[in-house]
């Protein structure tokens, strides 16, 4: 199932494991004329070449995929952002939407398994036999030395970004937010907003993952990433129990109110959305405010989304947010 359907979220929201490769003696994507070839080797190697990963996968050419289509793939993370534009890109997809494999991103192949909660190992495991099945097929770009070789360098090695998404409200209001930020630059360790890298944290939603993969193993990358996520559970626990000790009666009023103004709005924008719907989550997972809606805050944000919200047809603003304050209101 798809990593935010069902997904009744505290701190831990969803993990997802990336993996990197290119094929041997063909340049990367961004020095190729034509993508043509290098995506017919690999849309075969998965759909004629192993009969299980034929019948689970669908194959999407984005040259010809609306770009509202191509927007609400990326508002589900089944794609980067960067695969809505330019020309020579595809992305194949399971049946359940646990796993794609993007064709002519920054790298041949972008392999990536994301799940609901924390599942790294279970994760990694999945992307690796996928792996396996395609390298049956393919000849990797690999150098015993430098391991798997990528367009951008701090790629090559492992080829493995394993990520986890955290809810981080408490920390992000009591302003200690940054001093997480550097000390987790300070350890290797990457902390980026909600679509990855050069965006914002909405709905308090920070995306932590691995900084190296030179040098280091795929396992030995998990291992510490789950270590980081512990400590940033244990600070965002202690920050709501801070919150709530000094002053119960204005942090239950501030949930309240938010609460009140997504039950009640006629419009609403997407990124007060994300931020009234990340307080309820708050609230809710507190047990301050009541887990009456039909669908979970986590939900509601992401199925706002501008183009998952419009649906076949592309509205304008104004229309959107209208609808995305009925839908709230509806289902919160």
């Amino acid at each position: 199932m798809i990593w935010y359907k069902n997904n009744d979220a505290d701190i831990v929201v969803s993990t997802r494991i990336r993996l990197a490769r290119n094929l041997a003696g063909i340049p990367f994507p961004n020095a190729l004329k034509s993508t043509s070839e290098a995506t017919s080797k690999i849309k075969d190697a998965i759909l004629s070449g192993n009969s299980t990963l034929s019948k689970d996968f669908d194959f999407f050419n984005l040259d010809t995929t609306p770009a509202v289509t191509k927007q609400a793939m990326a508002e589900e993370h089944l794609i980067s952002p960067v695969m809505c534009n330019g020309q020579g890109k595809s992305v194949l997809i399971n049946k359940d939407k646990t796993m794609s494999i993007m064709l002519m991103e920054e790298d041949h192949i972008r392999l990536q398994v994301i799940q609901a909660g924390l599942k790294l190992d279970e994760s990694y495991s999945l992307a690796s036999k996928v792996d396996d099945v395609l390298e049956e097929n393919l000849t990797y770009a690999f150098d015993s030395d430098f391991g798997y070789l990528t367009a951008c360098p701090t790629n090559t090695g492992t080829g493995m970004r394993a990520s986890v998404m955290l809810h981080l409200p408490a920390l992000t209001i009591t302003e200690n937010i940054g001093r997480v930020i550097s000390s987790a630059a300070s350890l290797g360790i990457e902390v980026r907003g909600l679509y990855g890298e050069g965006t914002k944290a909405y709905g308090h939603l920070y995306q932590i993952s691995n900084k190296m993969t030179l040098g280091i193993s795929e396992q030995q990358s998990i291992d510490k990433l789950k270590d980081i996520v512990r400590q940033l559970t244990e600070m965002e626990t202690k920050a709501r129990k801070a919150l709530n000790d000094s002053n119960a009666d204005a942090l239950s009023d501030k949930l309240y109110r938010s609460y009140g103004t997504l039950k009640y709005a006629r419009c609403i924008t997407s990124a007060e959305a994300k931020s009234l719907l990340s307080e309820v989550m708050l609230g809710q997972n507190m047990g301050i405010l009541p887990k009456e809606g039909k669908i979970s805050p986590l939900e509601c944000m992401v199925i706002t989304e501008p183009a998952l919200l419009s649906g076949d047809k592309e509205l304008a603003p104004p229309e959107r947010d209208r609808k995305r304050a009925e839908l709230i209101r509806d289902n919160i």
